[in-house]
């Protein structure tokens, strides 16, 4: 059975979702107003009809690339569809002058071995856990945090990140300069223009910032927190507890009724005390795993 490919860096995720949305995988349509840069994609066919789909972007330098959809048709898989897109992308990258390519992919998906196989065949670096990824109901969570019994302190007080002047900003931005005060991952200032308001927050104590959680809209009923910061001076206090509990019941007061949350595997504070209490409150738990191919 014989296969051709087709290569553009002028793909469109708008173009994709009204012409091969069924080749989506996983669906990016979720990330659609987050997602606005062209990508590259490679297109698959047999007979000149569409049998598989790869996308993939690049971080603005022109050296780091990273795949964000692969999907053969199921009818034409262990044909090596997969195998040829793979080398399609790296082929292409490549001559670009791109020195990485990457993928991330959850645990749970059960097309996790067939990838893991197409990766290990062509090299691509041994997966690794990167991410754990919790998600739940907010009325099932909250009505665990309220079991605690926990109070904010007299000299600490809540309020919307979208509400920070500019003096704020510059005082967090000073302090990652001066001395590095939270990890790159945990930037509060990462694609604003998607942050879920009601359930995004500062903490204060006495006027000054000393910490944040961060989410994003990812659908109309889904919120993604994806940055949870606590001053190390102030974690003693279980501040980054309360602050989670404040921004999934703001969320839940605002009608979004599922969350997730993201967090790096060797920073996941609020991620382990939940899943403590998987049964109570029906939490799902996957895990996102990473792979990278230097080329």
């Amino acid at each position: 059975m014989k296969f051709e490919y087709q290569i553009s860096d002028q793909v469109t995720l708008d173009w994709v979702i009204r012409n091969m949305r069924q080749y989506l995988f996983p669906d990016l349509s979720k990330k659609k107003s987050r997602m606005h840069k062209n990508m590259i994609g490679v297109v698959a066919t047999h007979e000149k009809k569409p049998v598989g789909l790869l996308l993939c972007t690049d971080d603005n330098t022109g050296e780091n690339y990273r795949i964000h959809s692969f999907m053969t048709h199921p009818q034409y898989r262990k044909m090596g569809i997969g195998h040829s897109m793979i080398k399609e992308i790296e082929a292409y990258v490549k001559k670009r002058g791109g020195r990485k390519i990457d993928l991330y992919y959850r645990a749970h998906w059960p097309s996790r071995y067939f990838l893991e196989k197409i990766l290990t065949s062509q090299d691509w670096s041994e997966p690794k856990e990167d991410l754990i990824i919790v998600k739940g109901k907010a009325s099932n969570v909250n009505k665990l945090f309220m079991h605690t019994g926990l109070e904010l302190p007299e000299e600490y007080e809540f309020g919307a990140f979208r509400e920070i002047d500019e003096e704020d900003r510059k005082y967090i931005l000073k302090r990652k300069k001066e001395e590095n005060w939270y990890l790159d991952y945990l930037d509060p200032f990462v694609q604003e223009s998607s942050m879920c308001d009601a359930a995004s927050l500062v903490l204060r104590k006495e006027g000054m910032i000393v910490g944040w959680v961060i989410s994003h809209l990812i659908a109309p009923d889904l919120n993604e927190f994806t940055a949870l910061f606590i001053d190390p001076v102030h974690r003693p206090y279980k501040m980054a507890h309360l602050l989670m509990r404040e921004a999934i019941t703001r969320q839940q007061q605002a009608g979004i009724s599922n969350f997730l949350i993201t967090s790096k595997v060797d920073n996941y504070v609020m991620s382990r005390f939940l899943l403590r209490h998987a049964k109570e409150t029906g939490v799902f738990l996957t895990r996102s795993q990473y792979s990278a191919k230097q080329l």
